[in-house]
């Protein structure tokens, strides 16, 4: 329910920021267009237990698309993106265990060559899935993937576009699409699809010519005055399961606060340190099983890290490596990784979605709000 609301959320957010950015003439003409790809993929058995379902499966996806093409500056800077969402269906081999997936990924495309007619792009999109069927002890257990129906859906792909007229394109790809529900209900095995495609892509209207790109100018970023620097202050919960010491099925709460200094290197980008405090209860339960005594304090785990974000317009993408400083429960590891996204939903408010790893395993997946000072 959590991971639902929370990915529905930034979902919603996301596309409403795609469209409200637009000017009275860019919403008469908003460049857009629609895509249909068709691929064959395959389970990534990543586990021994996994490999009964090594079945192969089509895939099919239809995107909605705004090419960018330079409106806002960002755009040109960023090599004009495309920004859309797109609807998923996979039949995951038809096996009864695994049932069927449904996804909405809003995703953004990015232009690593492009000429008149050709074009190579890469493509990355983070929503949400719902799978048909889940783990249960009793009634599925082969199904050790997902433990739960919802769950975020990640999809990656590279391909070559060919532009047959100025509207209509055709292209091939290679992709990979990962369910997971970042650990809120075990098992979390994830499930991981390499496959490959063709697709077809139509303009709705003549497409807009892009406007020139301008010239950055990155040497006012490098000085320290306070319209270079930033401070983000972020409130987040999450819901983790450790099966390992409670048993499949229970979920418990973590809190997370996380202050990030930032000093801004260009239009887009920022570079600084980050601190967190992470009050997680599943330290609680795993410490009483081990029958080690502990305090409120003890359980508290600050932490330091380095920071970088990455901004799109309203929405930014912000990376977090760093290390635990104190705890009384470390059995995951000090060193900690954050992935979030944050999207601006109001002056200096936003809202945020966040991925903490330990060491690359998924953790726990956060959502909440925060505040932005320049």
């Amino acid at each position: 329910m959590i991971i639902r609301n929370t990915v529905l959320l930034l979902c919603f957010l996301l596309i409403i920021n795609t469209l409200s950015a637009k000017t009275n003439d860019t919403i008469i003409e908003p460049n857009l267009q629609i895509e249909f790809r068709a691929s064959h993929g395959f389970i990534i058995c990543h586990h021994p237990e996994m490999k009964v379902f090594s079945a192969h499966f089509p895939l099919f996806e239809l995107s909605v698309d705004q090419v960018t093409f330079g409106r806002k500056s960002w755009q040109s800077k960023s090599n004009y993106p495309t920004v859309g969402v797109s609807f998923l269906y996979t039949g995951i081999g038809e096996q009864p265990e695994l049932g069927r997936a449904f996804a909405i990924i809003p995703r953004m495309t990015f232009n690593c060559l492009k000429s008149e007619r050709h074009q190579i792009n890469f493509k990355l999109g983070i929503g949400i899935g719902y799978l048909t069927q889940k783990y249960d002890v009793v009634d599925n257990p082969k199904n050790t993937f997902i433990g739960s129906h919802f769950n975020a859906a990640i999809d990656i792909a590279v391909d070559y576009s060919y532009m047959i007229t100025n509207r209509l394109g055709a292209s091939a790809f290679l992709g990979f699409t990962h369910f997971s529900n970042g650990s809120s209900r075990t098992p979390n095995n994830g499930i991981n699809i390499a496959h490959a495609g063709i697709g077809v892509k139509y303009f709705l209207s003549e497409p807009k010519q892009r406007l020139p790109r301008q010239i950055s100018d990155n040497q006012q970023y490098k000085s320290w005055e306070k319209k270079n620097l930033s401070f983000t202050f972020a409130l987040s919960y999450s819901l983790k399961d450790i099966d390992e010491y409670l048993g499949y099925g229970k979920s418990w709460s973590v809190y997370n606060i996380q202050i990030n200094a930032l000093k801004r290197l260009t239009e887009m980008s920022k570079i600084g340190v980050g601190c967190d405090l992470v009050y997680d209860n599943t330290d609680k339960e795993v410490l009483r099983q081990k029958g080690i005594g502990f305090t409120d304090i003890e359980i508290l785990k600050p932490g330091i890290s380095a920071a970088y974000e990455l901004a799109f317009g309203n929405t930014s993408f912000i990376f977090n490596f760093g290390c635990h400083i104190a705890g009384k429960d470390l059995c995951e590891g000090r060193v900690y990784q954050k992935l979030g996204m944050m999207q601006n939903i109001g002056k200096g408010v936003f809202a945020t979605i966040t991925l903490t790893t330990h060491y690359g395993w998924a953790d726990y997946i956060g959502f909440g709000i925060g505040y932005r000072i320049h």
